[in-house]
């Protein structure tokens, strides 16, 4: 018989998405017997406790703190926060090897955070970005850091069809890719079958960084209620759990997949960020009547958002 293999699964903390994305890789490990800890911060430390609230959640992990701006690029805010991110890497590899001396893990796998790897543990990073749109002069550089990064992983799961002509994400994961990779096709906690209920003509889910999350979510508020129909804003707060009903417009901080789903399947229009995490839900769905609205100055979210408008989902 296979022994148990105890698995640290950690997340990157910059939106949802990363530890979304998550969550079918939790639940596979789960059903294959095994032991899972979790490892994140911010929301989406709060959205894993919240699927899995009975699995060691750790905390502690180091936080990238990423600042974003409405006055700057975000290009131009990245490059000024490239130390900071570069020390977080040192950090958090230094913090996988104090946590593997008190677990001892089998597997590693890591969504997106470059530092948790170990050599002597089967190390697994998730990434749908071998190719991050940056400015062509800096390209070279930036692709070849990446890919020196990713390669220091045993594997590098691209969450993607690895066939162009299918492919999600594009350019983004079909392009500088390193020779450790696998494509493991798109990701989505939506599973199984979901029938549509009509219960919003129009479903916003809010998401991103700040202050462009809660830009966003009040853009949508106003404009909904302008409009004499029944309308849903999922406002991407996992920590909260609140609902709040102005007029027609129904404002909830959470909502169980089962229903989101049939939620969206059922609306005549949907509105969401175009991060990568949705996409691959919205895919699954089989979502056609989505309204992307790419966050201002993330170049990735722009050309994912050319990408899904003008392709089938």
């Amino acid at each position: 018989m296979n022994r148990r293999k105890r698995v640290l699964i950690a997340p990157l903390d910059w939106g949802l998405g990363h530890a979304a994305r998550c969550i079918p890789i939790i639940r596979e490990e789960l059903a294959f017997g095994n032991e899972v800890i979790l490892a994140s911060n911010g929301r989406s430390a709060a959205l894993l406790s919240r699927y899995f609230p009975s699995l060691i959640l750790l905390t502690d992990i180091p936080d990238y703190s990423i600042k974003y701006s409405t006055r700057w690029s975000f290009a131009f805010k990245m490059a000024l926060q490239l130390p900071k991110i570069l020390s977080c890497i040192r950090r958090e590899h230094a913090w996988v090897r104090r946590a593997h001396s008190q677990f001892q893990f089998d597997q590693i796998i890591s969504d997106n955070r470059y530092g948790v790897y170990l050599p002597n543990v089967h190390s697994v990073i998730i990434t749908h970005q071998t190719a991050p749109r940056v400015p062509r002069w800096s390209r070279a550089g930036v692709h070849g850091v990446i890919q020196y990064w990713l390669e220091r992983f045993d594997e590098t799961w691209i969450p993607d069809y690895e066939d162009s002509a299918k492919s999600l994400a594009g350019d983004l994961s079909h392009k500088n890719v390193p020779s450790n990779a696998r494509y493991i096709g798109p990701l989505s906690r939506f599973n199984g079958k979901i029938e549509a209920v009509r219960n919003f003509a129009k479903v916003a889910i809010i998401s991103g960084p700040e202050p462009y999350r809660t830009i966003f979510q009040r853009e949508v508020e106003q404009a909904f209620l302008k409009e004499n129909e029944e309308t849903l804003i999922l406002t991407g707060k996992p920590e909260e759990q609140e609902s709040v009903l102005l007029q027609k417009v129904m404002i909830t901080s959470r909502m169980h997949d089962e229903l989101l789903g049939a939620v969206l399947m059922g609306a005549d229009e949907v509105f969401c960020r175009s991060g990568y995490t949705s996409v691959m839900d919205f895919h699954r769905l089989g979502l056609k009547n989505v309204r992307w609205v790419p966050t201002p100055g993330q170049t990735e979210q722009e050309y994912l958002f050319k990408r899904q408008e003008h392709r089938q989902i």
